[in-house]
């Protein structure tokens, strides 16, 4: 049963929540690139002072078992809906009700919807509709996340028609995707999918000057991956094509940094192989852990079957990496520049990414290091500043 209806998590003491504010930003639980991005809206000059945060639950968010929240810093205007309750526990009429009376009392001007796929987000988009407030989806769906039945699309088309006036969306591919269901596309923004540059460069650089990777007992040369052991993430496929490219004479490490329903899994394979000592499960990391991961790997490898972005791959081109990346990545298509930064490869096809292994492994370390670079003037681009212009652009721009 959920025991609590609306708490702050700012104390008196610190910046208030406006009561009134030009843009409210909803999301379930707020991780560090949640952060970020709120970070990026309350540094804009356009909108300082006007933005509030909601968050919806305190406790563990969609993916069931692992909680990723961050600490929210006290001075970010931010409320918790439902502090200790977990996203199971919350969803429904209760939790869609406490979120209409809050946006009842910000009285925003423009609501910022995480997804149309929840009572509440539904619920945020249509008290503004009901208020002839501005209504923004925040996406990052594309066409072949999931198989596309005809009719949930077309449903899908007239509802977020109906209910939203912009969107919001990671890049190429959602951009298509939105245009596809009849979202017009003059009103389709950019540069949802961005995480803190800064941090990550700066952390991971400090670390390099400072230290080698021995001091955090890693390996001297490894390929590196971030995020949920899980099936759709085709962490399974990345251990047997690197037990493949082993058995060829590669001799890079591999190091899983995060945890998740294979793990047990995934380990008992690595054991089992003959390479089990060049093989490192690291566990579930906090961001501010994760730059001496990024700081000393040769490559990072996202080698997911489904994916609606990957902000991991963000995180390790900011760190100055350059990746191999599955073409369902959504994020390939704006991230990755062949051969200039690093490659893509079919996850279908497990010889494809041992190739791909092997052929970055192979690399002067003159090379990698170019790849490294590149994908720092890549990365750039994509900026919590970028993405609060973005929205204070939308803010600003004449009512549809």
């Amino acid at each position: 049963m959920l025991k609590a209806e609306v708490t702050t998590v700012v104390p008196a003491n610190a910046r208030p929540i406006p009561q009134q504010c030009r843009v409210a930003v909803i999301w379930i639980d707020w991780y560090a690139y949640h952060l970020a991005r709120f970070q990026g809206l309350l540094n804009n000059v356009d909108l300082a002072g006007r933005v509030a945060g909601i968050e919806m639950v305190g406790g563990v968010g969609v993916h069931a078992g692992l909680k990723f929240r961050e600490e929210i810093p006290a001075a970010m205007p931010v409320e918790t809906l439902f502090p200790a309750a977990n996203w199971r526990e919350a969803k429904g009429f209760r939790l869609a009700m406490t979120l209409w009376k809050r946006l009842d009392r910000l009285s925003p001007e423009v609501v910022l919807v995480p997804g149309y796929y929840t009572l509440a987000g539904v619920a945020a988009a249509l008290w503004a509709k009901a208020k002839r407030r501005r209504t923004v989806l925040m996406t990052e769906s594309t066409g072949h996340d999931h198989q596309r039945v005809w009719w949930k699309e077309a449903f899908k088309s007239a509802l977020i028609r109906g209910l939203f006036d912009w969107a919001v969306a990671g890049g190429a591919p959602h951009r298509r995707y939105l245009e596809r269901l009849g979202f017009p596309a003059g009103r389709i923004a950019r540069f949802y999918d961005v995480v803190d540059n800064d941090f990550f460069r700066e952390r991971s650089q400090a670390l390099r000057n400072c230290y080698t990777s021995k001091d955090f007992d890693l390996p001297e040369r490894y390929f590196l991956y971030v995020g949920r052991l899980a099936e759709e993430k085709n962490v399974a496929g990345l251990l047997n094509a690197y037990l493949q490219y082993r058995k060829y004479g590669g001799d890079w490490s591999l190091v899983f940094v995060g945890d998740g329903p294979q793990h047990q899994e995934l380990r008992a394979t690595a054991d089992a192989s003959r390479f089990a000592s060049d093989i490192h499960f690291e566990g579930l990391r906090g961001t501010p852990d994760l730059p001496q991961y990024y700081a000393f790997a040769g490559c990072f490898v996202l080698p997911s079957t489904r994916e609606p972005w990957g902000l991991v791959a963000n995180e390790a081109m900011a760190c100055g990496l350059p990746v191999i990346l599955s073409q369902r990545c959504g994020c390939m298509e704006d991230l990755l520049r062949e051969r200039e930064n690093g490659f893509s490869f079919d996850p279908s096809q497990l010889n494809d990414l041992a190739a791909r292994l092997s052929g970055m492994s192979r690399l002067s370390p003159e090379a990698r290091t170019a790849m490294g670079h590149r994908s720092l003037e890549i990365i750039a681009r994509f900026s919590p500043e970028a993405w609060a212009s973005e929205i204070a652009m939308i803010a600003g721009a004449p009512a549809r």
